[in-house]
């Protein structure tokens, strides 16, 4: 089982793709996504195209406060 350190959310960037959230997390990209659809939490494309988190949905997996849920479409891929 991964071991998610201690984040300071101060020092959160805005936006985190896919793949920094999983170095960030120390976790594989199946387990992010797991996670989401465990708490309903959708990546979000952002103005240059890619997809991932803002600060928000990374305190809120961070946390796994979020309400239950499904992600709809496979971006995951």
């Amino acid at each position: 089982m991964a071991h998610v350190s201690f984040i300071h959310y101060k020092d959160l960037k805005e936006f985190y793709t896919i793949s920094e959230v999983c170095k960030l997390f120390n976790m594989e990209k199946a387990r992010i996504r797991k996670k989401c659809e465990k708490y309903g939490i959708k990546p979000r494309r952002n103005k240059i195209g890619e997809y991932g988190f803002v600060k928000y949905d990374v305190r809120k997996l961070h946390n796994r406060n979020a309400a239950p849920g499904a992600c709809e479409d496979d971006l995951w891929a």
